[in-house]
């Protein structure tokens, strides 16, 4: 079997599967769930500095605010944090946009391999995102947050992605966009991309040349 790479420079060999982190990867959507926090912060009086947030977007949102309410030495009531927080974001479902050319990639493959959302958003919000950006029905299953016992960084939610599309960890290929997300898919033993790097569109160009799909009509990040 291929070995993983041990770091995302690392050229992608054909996987088996292709893995999508959400947030920031699949969709631009990283401000929505910021502003949704902000406000179920703001319901309880406090503020949530956006620079703050955007070092942390890769945890789940109960370990986040468990996160700031740990650096900015403040008490809030956690699980109304969580339930307000969700219900805001998805008003907000209407705002989301595609990362262009991670969506190329994923209709890409349509077809050609099995292909799964994995993020730690819940499921209400990330159905209600997907559905906006109709990119929903592309994926052989979506899992979400609410499907594991742990979150990223820990390994169970891409290890539940590779269980349920019935391929084994070492053969599948994740597309990531934050630290804690990468280690998640590294620690479940698979092969990584990291999106946020600049050579991530020579590289899409190469899966998307395994894939068999033309690059022209892929656009640009």
């Amino acid at each position: 079997m291929p070995k993983p790479p041990t770091d995302e420079s690392a050229s992608p060999s054909a996987p088996a599967a292709l893995l999508f982190d959400c947030d920031g990867t699949l969709l631009l959507t990283a401000d929505l769930h910021y502003t949704g926090m902000a406000k179920a912060l703001q319901l309880q009086g406090l503020q949530m500095p956006r620079d703050w947030y955007m070092t942390l977007t890769g945890l789940d949102r109960a370990r986040l605010f468990e996160r700031f309410m740990v650096d900015f030495a403040v008490v809030a009531d956690l699980p109304r944090l969580v339930a307000d927080s969700i219900a805001l974001t998805v008003t907000l479902a209407g705002q989301a946009r595609e990362n262009p050319l991670v969506a190329r990639l994923a209709r890409g493959a349509v077809g050609v391999l099995p292909t799964a959302v994995v993020t730690n958003s819940e499921a209400a919000i990330a159905r209600a995102f997907l559905r906006q950006t109709g990119l929903h029905d592309l994926f052989d299953c979506i899992i979400t947050v609410d499907d594991v016992p742990r979150p990223k960084p820990a390994p169970d939610i891409y290890m539940a992605a590779a269980l349920r599309l019935g391929v084994s960890a070492e053969l599948c290929l994740v597309l990531e966009d934050s630290d804690q997300g990468i280690e998640s898919a590294r620690t479940a033993g698979m092969q990584w991309i990291d999106v946020r790097s600049p050579g991530w569109p020579s590289k899409c160009q190469e899966l998307l040349r395994v894939l068999q799909v033309d690059f022209s009509d892929a656009g640009t990040v």
